[in-house]
């Protein structure tokens, strides 16, 4: 199947073309779907100053294999290595995951399928079935039981850090911080696409949270150098804060990131209930459904199963 690129620019569309390309060859992929594209686009120009354009094209792919092999990590460092045009976080599974999944009712998968656009097909073809369809039944209910969990976790991390910070313990402050980022970017992830990522790198935990909103990216990536230099810190602090003694943290820089991931959490939880109920009104507008096709004195079983739990999918 020839490639299907997307086109914002002639230049960027030829950066990617290239990128997909050498993507292909090195990791010999079944299929690549776009699941989101962010677009950002700058122009400078004055009478006194030639004029410029630039473009920063953010992606998040969805890559499915033939091996059962876990290659997420060697992919994302190659597309960090090789893309230099913005961004591209990567969910990478295998083609019997991926099947498995949808057979047990995957919003995440079913999804991607039916909606995401097709870069590349080995074979020439789209494997979707598109009878198949994602049944809502548990779904808010199982969104809120995950929620109420890693919201737990992230206020229980984040009144660590408040403590560990009155206490001048700077470095297992910042520890305790990544940590409460972590479990809110999960929480977000799982409640507003179903899918279940076990990342820790709070980079492509919100490149995926941009699949569905750029609120949770914005809040930390605001486009000032020391937004990005404190946001730098908070990833560093996952490895550097547990096995390098060099690492360090100033009470500023502590202080900043406190008040910034309070937000945070507060941000989640806001945004997390508001999706839950939408789900809930899915769900009970597929009940109604169900019971106005049930006729007066005939018996109907309809037997779902929603897999929005399923431990398989993780990243």
């Amino acid at each position: 199947m020839e490639m299907q690129v997307l086109t914002p620019t002639n230049r960027q569309a030829k950066h990617f073309n290239k990128f997909i390309q050498s993507l292909i060859l090195r990791f010999q992929p079944l299929q690549l779907f776009c699941i989101s594209e962010s677009i950002t686009s700058e122009e400078n120009k004055g009478c006194f100053k030639t004029a410029e354009a630039n473009q920063r094209c953010d992606y998040c792919l969805l890559m499915v294999t033939e091996n059962v092999t876990r290659i997420d990590h060697d992919v994302q460092h190659f597309a960090n290595i090789h893309y230099r045009m913005g961004n591209i976080t990567f969910i990478c599974h295998a083609k019997k995951v991926v099947q498995n999944a949808i057979s047990q009712n995957s919003r995440f998968f079913i999804r991607a399928y039916q909606s995401a656009k097709l870069l590349y097909s080995h074979d020439g073809h789209h494997p979707f079935d598109s009878s198949v369809q994602f049944i809502p039944t548990d779904t808010a209910s199982n969104a809120k039981e995950h929620f109420n969990y890693c919201i737990s976790l992230a206020d229980g991390f984040l009144r660590g850090a408040v403590e560990c910070l009155a206490n001048q313990r700077f470095t297992a402050c910042m520890f305790m911080l990544h940590q409460a980022v972590e479990q809110c970017c999960i929480t977000l992830i799982k409640v507003h696409i179903g899918y279940r990522s076990e990342v820790h790198n709070l980079q492509r935990l919100l490149g995926l949270c941009r699949t569905f909103s750029e609120r949770p990216y914005k809040l930390f990536m605001t486009g000032s150098d020391e937004d990005k230099r404190l946001f730098d810190l908070l990833v560093k602090s996952y490895c550097d804060a547990r096995y390098s003694r060099s690492f360090s943290v100033t009470e500023a820089d502590a202080i900043k990131l406190q008040e910034r991931i309070s937000a945070f959490v507060e941000l989640t939880q806001e945004m997390c209930e508001t999706h839950i109920r939408r789900l809930a009104k899915q769900d009970d507008d597929h009940q109604h459904l169900q019971n106005s096709l049930i006729k007066p004195g005939l018996s109907m079983s309809v037997t779902t199963t929603s897999n929005d739990s399923n431990p398989i999918l993780t990243n």
